[in-house]
């Protein structure tokens, strides 16, 4: 069993898509978008065998001190499979992956896993270590259900943002956009946000050229000023909390409540199956993680998995870092639970 590397512009990397349930994290265009932002270069290993295939999204990226490392786009995309495939095909599969990568040099390999797609993670590649959980509102309940699950303050606040004329609204048109950048980017500040969050003007535009009608922005508005907003994605019957912003002004209000109560049945009568809130920051059990916990019970295990390639490049590059002599950069969240990894990208800023 072989894996073969190609291109985002490769067609059999749309056509293993079309075939099989996926989320947006999986699309080419999006790990180009998020290979712009590492600036390393838009990949997908695939792996074909006896009627299966797998198919893993990579960003290939520079090392400061020297080589390349594979990591997955952010989010959670995860080895996709499309056909008939046990967890036999998987393991084997995703070894084959990392002989590959292992064969082109590269130094380590970090892949994030889909919490809904990649429930169960294959064992006996790399280490496997389990993040924190992830939030999903289950859309093929009734609303009545999803409402009967929601947490007792969350129901409160949403309903007390209702009786005073607060409205969130998918905005069609997009007419509250470019306030939307600046809402995010000052919600980043506020809550000391690592540097990474902080995307520009070419990262937002990007994501809606990528994403296209997938991508939905949602708002409240409050006698003319953008008081919440959202973006979320909606791919094959998962939709994705994907970035938000809140004024501070308004911050007391929970109007993002409103927002996600909003989306849930705007996805639930469209015929959506998950609403995806996700987990906490870096996966950690915090603020935020309880913030979504309100909406649904329904947990999601969330696992990645780290693969040294070649173990003396990686003490190596290790050395550089913690010496000062290579400096370490602003990469997304490794995860929770297992310290920063490749650790020779981790830094106080990232971590």
């Amino acid at each position: 069993m072989k894996a073969e590397l190609v291109p985002s512009t490769s067609p059999r990397w749309s056509a293993i898509l079309d075939s099989a349930r996926h989320d947006f994290y999986h699309l080419p265009a999006y790990t180009a978008l998020c290979a712009d932002l590492e600036a390393g270069v838009a990949s997908a290993a695939i792996v074909e065998a006896a009627g299966a295939t797998m198919l893993v999204p990579l960003v290939i990226r520079p090392i400061a001190g020297g080589g390349r490392d594979a990591t997955s786009p952010y989010g959670f995309p995860g080895p996709l499979i499309a056909g008939a495939a046990g967890p036999a095909f998987v393991a084997d599969a995703l070894a084959a992956v990392v002989e590959s990568l292992r064969a082109d040099g590269l130094v380590s390999v970090f892949l994030r896993l889909h919490p809904i797609l990649n429930p169960d993670p294959p064992v006996g590649v790399g280490a496997v270590v389990r993040g924190g959980d992830t939030v999903t509102i289950d859309l093929t309940l009734s609303l009545e259900e999803q409402w009967h699950e929601m947490r007792g303050n969350h129901k409160v606040q949403i309903n007390r943002a209702r009786r005073n004329g607060r409205i969130a609204v998918l905005d069609e048109g997009w007419t509250r956009y470019e306030e939307f950048k600046s809402l995010y980017r000052s919600t980043m500040a506020r809550v000391a946000a690592t540097t990474y969050y902080f995307f520009d003007d070419a990262y937002f535009d990007g994501l809606r050229r990528v994403l296209g009608e997938r991508l939905g922005l949602w708002v409240v508005d409050v006698d003319g000023r953008l008081a919440t907003a959202a973006l979320f994605a909606e791919t094959c019957g998962i939709v994705q909390y994907h970035l938000s912003g809140t004024d501070a002004a308004f911050a007391r209000e929970g109007l993002m409540k409103l927002v996600v109560d909003a989306v849930r049945t705007w996805g639930t009568s469209r015929g959506d199956t998950d609403l995806h809130l996700g987990g906490g920051v870096g996966s950690a059990a915090d603020s935020l993680l309880q913030f979504k916990l309100g909406f649904s019970r329904r947990r999601c295990a969330f696992h990645t998995i780290r693969v040294v390639l070649d173990e003396a490049e990686y003490d190596r590059l290790v050395a550089l870092t913690r010496s000062g002599i290579a400096e370490s950069d602003a990469s997304p969240p490794s995860s929770a639970g297992d310290g920063f990894f490749p650790a020779y990208r981790a830094s106080g800023d990232s971590a």
